[in-house]
């Protein structure tokens, strides 16, 4: 069995996420890079949210920046319907204190709209789609041909401009592994490195995609779309060649 004290696992998203532990914990040497930051977006956001009955969440930082906002304070949210995609975004609405609606069980945004269009989610509501500024504009298109709902912008996602020395060290060493959770970190990072000099871990299908778009080929695609997920893809992977897992 192969030792994976010298495996370099290279992660680029936002926030170290405790779904990640278990590659440390396993002996892999984890190395945390952002390869992008959320912050609120500068415009006034003006929506009068009374008249909406239905708030749309896709991501973590949709909940959190939703809420966030000056203009959402100002209204009552006790009656409000809210659907989120997935656990991870549901369970961070919970935190915020109010209860899921409904969780589509798909981690994917245009899996969530055959599911919400099948099940009649939205029938009869007016709905408000939360997004960022990288959103992809599909989902809300293909919300908006069964339902009615606005979509308004309220983080914008800033992508990394500066090189790390530190990254480029490690190419010098073994080749690296670099995990992507998101199409935006990928381009972050492919702008600043040459991906060739790294083994390439996606997090779901969109983000394979976005990777596939640019010329390139992830060897590992996990097909749970959590940090969880792709701890445990990984950590198969490795098995699968031979590499020691404790």
């Amino acid at each position: 069995m192969k030792s994976v004290n010298n495996i370099n696992i290279i992660l680029t998203n936002e926030y170290f996420e405790r779904g990640f532990q278990k590659l440390k914990d396993s002996g892999l040497n984890t190395f945390h890079f952002p390869m992008i930051k959320t912050k609120s977006v500068i415009n006034e956001i003006k929506i009068n949210l009374d008249l909406i009955d239905c708030i749309i969440f896709v991501s973590k930082n949709g909940v959190r920046y939703f809420f966030e906002n000056e203009n959402t304070k100002k209204y009552d949210l006790s009656n409000k319907y809210f659907v989120c995609i997935g656990k991870k975004t549901a369970n961070k609405l919970i935190k915020m204190g109010y209860k899921p609606g409904y969780i589509c069980g798909k981690n994917y945004s245009m899996e969530m709209s055959k599911e919400l269009k099948i099940n009649k989610v939205l029938e009869s509501k007016k709905s408000l789609l939360v997004q960022g500024t990288l959103s992809n504009p599909m989902f809300y298109n293909s919300l908006s041909k069964f339902s009615k709902v606005k979509k308004e912008v309220f983080y914008q996602t800033i992508k990394t401009k500066k090189e790390s020395k530190e990254i480029k060290m490690l190419t010098l060493k073994n080749k690296p592994y670099v995990v992507f959770s998101s199409p935006s970190a990928f381009e972050a990072f492919s702008s600043l490195y040459n991906p060739k000099d790294f083994h390439i871990i996606s997090i779901g299908r969109t983000t394979s995609a976005a990777i596939e778009k640019n010329g390139f080929r992830p060897e590992l695609t996990s097909k749970m779309q959590t940090y969880e997920g792709i701890s445990e893809s990984l950590l198969k992977f490795l098995k699968n060649y031979n590499y020691e897992i404790s």
